[in-house]
């Protein structure tokens, strides 16, 4: 039974009987195709837990993901005249089967032909307050053992998820709250307030609107933003847009060429640009002087924007940078808890050791090449090459350099932080499956300190720095301690499955998932992440225009992984990207390629979405712009200080009207207001993907171009599609920068009739929300759909409706 059934009909899957709940399974297939029936549950939105059932020949069948981190399931195995009841407990490293007690089965009984019948019953803790549940079917004979996926609480049709073969992901998921006549069951779904539009905001540079800059300056040159520099106006117009979070991005006190009193600029061999790197951290309990009207006064400033932007309904994220620090990094704040200090051992590092448990440091063995360490800046002015404090010993780089030479593409200004992992090894002193008697090391105890620390000042979560270069078992103990003391904290990781040096998880069943070593992306979820980075897509997208690269290939990455789609972290452009807009970058097109772009991205799946702040207005990091270190690589420099002048345009001397826009540069700024605010339509905020463009392939007329032999180069079509609500969207987006497609003859697949519940024949009515200037369009049937005009770099989201739900 679907959610929206059970809600209409008032009989949802679990029933409250006798102080439990109560479901009733049936085996409708014959004793020999072996059903499953399995049952997942977490009590309180406790954190802890895991999102990964695991898997096991005949027996569990493929992987399958969880919604919500469960801490017990059970497996009901239906066979000849028995059912069986096993169940599982998460000890807090892996799971492990114990006896029942939390599920009971009830007598099985036959229902008909040959199927039979049982009651799964769940009793609940004492004092529960709110219990997430998800249960679902496989058949385990089929897909040589490994199992099928039939049914669940989405209810997965027939044909649908490659049949419910391989590794599946349950999107939606029963939340029940006990009352005193029997309670509440409810449909569920993670974003089901609201979907999350992150907007990162780099603060040096987002309120300097200063006209005359040089690349390379100072502060007192090129002028810098400012927490004050944000203001009511400028937080109303960013939630106007339809955001919902900041990202205030580079606020952590940084290396710096910049003085204060008190503190003199930094070595300049250890920094890349003026400014300073904001990722390479000198104290990261404090904050950047340079982003404080009056210095002294910064953390006043800083707590009165976090309350600025909650009054304007805008949640707040800053930077958290596990992995690495600056060279000179220290703490004048909280000396006592500075890395590289004394530890709760009572004791600092121990220098004459590569990798030490208790160290906070990887150190450098000396040998033919050092001491002393020589960093790659001799030569540039001021720079000798040495910094003073490392001439008789040398760290490690933020990158696993272990070299007394790094080279200019390292991170040399950085050093590693050491989590109780040698990277050059993989030994490991932490405690996790099999060791869970290990101490902790003293970077965890200081690392969650530093958590607590920023919790307490009023954020509301983290972005989190090259999290998949930081052990997973880390995270796994962090984050529910954040969540004790903050429970709606938000994390979100910037990892990447493509590095090597990713940390591999020591949970067997995390190792052993995708190709044997285990995906960054999944054991950071597992550990407690609400989000991460998703750039698979983007790589594809930017590829079309680089080549060889087809719209069609999208299909296959988003397929690829079942957990990564809802979890992921869509952006087209980040500190770290090129520019959308950048001259040479993504065919030299310009900004108008963001639309397009942008509208694929953002729609593909319900997880948060980035916007990077100037992209909305066709940031470009052309000549005016912020650029020094790096600055001239399509990116805007975070290594310098400067401005974003299109940016600048749109603050409009702090106004923050537009009033300097040119009039497609407004245009584009209402267009991403439009994409925006759209994703928290249902459709978008919880709805399944369904890919059209495998079903279009053949068609003379889905944007194929003379010469090609098939659809699909540069046009991309699919369905969002919410059950609950009823909602439907069809996305259909021309990459192509000059060539229009007319008469665009678009079906609709198998798959997406039965996920819709319509009939070949049915008429729906088409209704674009992205650009409301589109007339209505009546479709001749819902299998094939005829959009008369699709211009370049042009989107559409058509709502689609059958026509009878209008008579």
């Amino acid at each position: 039974m679907k959610p929206d059934d059970a809600q209409r009909t008032g009989n949802p899957p679990w029933q409250w009987e006798e102080g439990r709940l109560v479901r009733r399974l049936v085996g409708r297939f014959p004793p020999e195709a072996r059903q499953g029936w399995f049952a997942a549950v977490a009590f309180d939105g406790r954190p802890g837990g895991s999102l990964v059932i695991p898997y096991e020949h005949w027996t569990l069948g493929s992987t399958l993901y969880l919604p919500f981190h469960a801490t017990a399931f059970c497996r009901v195995y239906f066979h000849d005249e028995t059912a069986t009841l096993a169940e599982y407990y998460w000890d807090g490293h892996q799971w492990a089967a114990r006896p029942p007690t939390l599920f009971g089965l009830g007598p099985l009984l036959p229902v008909g032909g040959e199927g039979r019948g049982a009651a799964l019953i769940l009793n609940l803790p004492h004092g529960a307050q709110q219990v997430a549940l998800a249960d679902y079917s496989k058949l385990l004979a089929p897909n040589h053992g490994w199992g099928q996926l039939v049914e669940s609480g989405e209810t997965v049709p027939p044909g649908w998820r490659n049949e419910g073969f391989g590794d599946q992901a349950l999107t939606g998921y029963w939340l029940y709250r006990p009352g005193a006549d029997g309670g509440t069951l409810t449909p569920h779904h993670r974003f089901e307030k609201e979907r999350w539009r992150i907007y990162q905001l780099f603060v040096r540079l987002f309120g300097n609107t200063r006209e005359t800059t040089r690349p390379g300056g100072t502060l007192k040159e090129n002028g810098v933003g400012t927490f004050n520099d944000i203001t009511d106006d400028a937080l109303a117009s960013l939630r106007g847009l339809g955001l919902t979070h900041l990202w205030l991005a580079g606020v952590l006190r940084q290396a710096t060429g910049t003085a204060y009193p008190g503190a003199p600029a930094d070595d300049p061999d250890l920094l890349k640009g003026v400014a300073g790197s904001p990722y390479a951290v000198k104290d990261p309990w404090d904050l950047s002087p340079d982003y404080a009207s009056a210095p002294e006064k910064r953390w006043a400033e800083f707590r009165a924007l976090l309350k600025r932007a909650r009054r304007a309904g805008l949640k707040t994220l800053i930077d958290l940078v596990p992995n690495h620090l600056a060279r000179s990094a220290g703490s004048t704040l909280f000396p006592q808890f500075a890395f590289g200090s004394s530890s709760h051992h009572g004791r600092g590092d121990r220098k004459d050791r590569f990798f030490d448990p208790q160290n906070h440091f990887f150190y450098l063995q000396p040998d033919a090449n050092g001491p002393p360490l020589r960093l790659p800046t001799a030569g540039k002015p001021g720079c000798d090459g040495l910094y003073e404090p490392e001439r008789s010993f040398g760290r490690v780089t933020g990158n696993n350099v272990a070299s007394w030479q790094p080279h200019s593409e390292d991170w040399y200004e950085t050093v590693k932080l050491n989590y109780g992992y040698d990277f050059t090894t993989g030994q490991t002193a932490f405690p996790h499956a099999g060791e869970a008697g290990a101490p902790l090391p003293d970077t965890w105890l200081k690392m969650d300190h530093l958590i607590a620390h920023w919790q307490q000042q009023g954020v509301d979560g983290f972005r989190c720095d090259m999290a998949h270069l930081v052990p997973p078992e880390f995270w796994a103990w962090a984050i529910p301690r954040a969540r004790y003391r903050q429970p709606e904290v938000i994390f979100v990781a910037e990892a990447y499955d493509d590095d090597p040096a990713a940390v591999p998880s020591r949970n067997g069943i995390l190792r052993t998932l995708c190709g044997g070593g285990g995906s960054a992306t999944v054991q950071l979820l597992d550990a407690g992440f609400d989000a991460v980075y998703g750039d698979d897509v983007r790589k594809v997208l930017k590829a079309i225009y680089d080549g060889p690269a087809w719209a069609n290939d999208l299909d296959a990455v988003l397929l690829r992984d079942p957990l990564l789609g809802p979890n992921a972290l869509r952006f087209a452009e980040n500190h770290d990207e090129v520019r959308l807009a950048a001259e040479g970058e993504w065919g030299g097109i310009g900004m108008e390629v963001g639309r397009p772009v942008s509208a694929i991205l953002y729609a593909l799946s319900c997880g948060p979405v980035l916007v990077y702040n100037g992209q909305e207005v066709g940031e470009n990091a052309g000549e005016g712009s912020a650029r020094g270190f790096g600055g001239d690589k399509g990116r805007t420099s975070i290594f310098d200080y400067g401005v974003m002048p299109e940016l600048a345009r749109w603050a409009n001397d702090g106004k923050f009207d537009g009033g300097g826009l040119s009039d497609d540069q407004a245009a584009l700024r209402a267009f991403y207001g439009r994409l925006l605010t759209l994703m928290d339509e249902p459709a978008f905020r919880r709805g399944v993907f369904l890919p059209l463009n495998g079903a279009n392939l053949e068609s003379e007329h889905f944007g194929r171009l003379p010469g090609e032999a098939a659809g699909g180069h540069w046009m991309y079509a699919f369905i969002r599609h919410d059950a609950h609500e009823g909602q439907a969207f069809l996305v259909v987006a021309n990459l192509h920068r000059s060539q229009a497609f007319r008469d665009v003859d678009l079906r609709l697949s198998p798959e997406a009739l039965l996920r819709l519940g319509w009939r070949e024949g049915t008429p729906v009515r088409l209704t674009d929300r992205l650009a409301p200037s589109m007339p209505l369009r009546l479709a001749q049937s819902a299998e094939q759909i005829v959009i008369p005009l699709v211009p370049p770099l042009t989107a559409f989201y058509f709502e689609l409706s059958p026509v009878a739900a209008f008579r």
